[in-house]
């Protein structure tokens, strides 16, 4: 897969890791239409990466009649040859103290808004094409703190596998990406409601950056991987879950029972 000369889609691409891949596609001689709620921030992107090769529209993903309308009229203009789904967020808690309106508002974000936006770009992409989504290591292996957004993400990795399966007829490739933590806006806003056993599981791997994240993920979009992880621990745990989920129980309880015994201790 070649980037060049290629018309992509992307949904979030304004701030952290889909700015990142974003900047980098640009580099690589994309032409991007990027869609994302802030608009300061899509201004500031087209400002950085040129606005001959960047095409921005403030939208909020969970408003499907404007989510519809704009990826029309994009896909109208020329088709697109790739379509990353980046939005989402997360606000981690503990399932019994979130906010019972967070798992809906999650779902809307980081589920729906990645079907609905695939749903309507289909039409417009040409076949031999692709379609990546960006879920999470969580959204392959549950962690302390997130059940509101692991589920959302879990559904992706599904929704993926399925989509796959029906576009193969026409040639069209499906991807998940499945980044760690990484240091984005985003997931300073996490650190604020994120549970003290949350915390220190984090503290157990190293923090990507963004640019790192885009650098590695689209190395191995190119070879054409279906699950993509981009570092040692979230490439190790996703082998452990498949063929030895047993065992990622067990050092996930050690984990947390250590970071809970640390609360009674202080």
């Amino acid at each position: 897969m070649d980037f060049q000369n290629q018309r992509i889609l992307i949904t979030g691409g304004s701030k952290g890791i889909g700015k990142a891949i974003s900047l980098e596609l640009v580099k690589r001689g994309a032409s991007i239409c990027v869609l994302a709620r802030d608009k300061k921030a899509l201004e500031q992107l087209q400002q950085e990466a040129g606005k001959e090769k960047v095409s921005i529209a403030s939208v909020d993903i969970t408003d499907k009649k404007k989510l519809k309308s704009t990826i029309e009229k994009l896909g109208k203009e020329s088709p697109f040859h790739g379509i990353i789904c980046c939005a989402g967020f997360a606000r981690p808690g503990k399932f019994e103290e979130l906010p019972e309106d967070s798992f809906k508002q999650m779902m809307d974000v980081d589920y729906f808004g990645t079907v609905y936006t695939i749903r309507y770009a289909l039409p417009f992409i040409q076949d031999q094409s692709w379609i990546s989504l960006v879920s999470s290591v969580v959204g392959y292996m549950g962690v302390y703190g997130y059940t509101a957004y692991a589920g959302a993400k879990f559904a992706l990795i599904g929704f993926a596998e399925s989509l796959q399966q029906e576009l193969y007829e026409k040639n069209i490739s499906v991807s998940v990406l499945c980044p760690p933590d990484t240091n984005t806006p985003g997931y300073e806003q996490e650190n604020k409601t994120k549970p003290y056993v949350t915390q220190k599981l984090s503290e157990s791997a190293k923090l990507m950056t963004p640019e790192e994240v885009a650098k590695k993920y689209l190395k191995k979009l190119k070879k054409g991987k279906f699950l993509i992880t981009v570092n040692f621990e979230s490439t190790l745990f996703y082998r452990l879950k498949g063929c030895m989920p047993g065992f990622v129980r067990f050092v996930m309880k050690k984990m947390i029972q250590s970071a809970l015994k640390k609360i009674k201790a202080s």
